[in-house]
């Protein structure tokens, strides 16, 4: 019960991050939409998985930081598909921080996953060295 609770108080938190307005009927608004969602209805995610993708996500954050930096250089970039592994289609909360820490970056997008669950397709930039 408390964690749907805290599921709906998201829901509406991203609602009004998203809105912008905190006047009562655009609330009642978001807590209506929160509540028509489906609740989603899982296992737990295994406390070590999740410490790994958040990591990732935090060492994610500095890199676009470089990434931005680098982008005002106006430097050539050179494009590139490469394959990135992933943890398989074990649980939808691991595979968002997965695709969250890959497009975080400026230089980098996840297209696709492969059919097997195993690899994740990314279009990678890469700034050509200056000469």
């Amino acid at each position: 019960m408390i964690a749907a609770l805290l599921n709906v108080a998201l829901r509406v938190g991203i609602w009004m991050l998203l809105t912008q307005d905190p006047r009562t009927l655009n609330v009642l608004i978001g807590a209506a939409v929160a509540l028509l969602l489906p609740l989603h209805s899982s296992r737990g995610v295994p406390l070590r998985e999740l410490a790994v993708a958040v990591g990732a996500v935090l060492v994610a954050i500095p890199q676009a930081f470089h990434q931005a930096a680098l982008l005002l250089t106006r430097r050539p970039l050179r494009e590139c598909c490469d394959l990135v592994p992933g943890n398989g289609r074990r649980n939808d909360v691991l595979m968002f921080l997965e695709v969250f820490a890959i497009t975080l970056t400026p230089f980098s997008i996840c297209l696709e996953m492969d059919p097997a669950g195993r690899h994740y397709h990314v279009h990678t930039l890469t700034p050509e060295r200056a000469p």
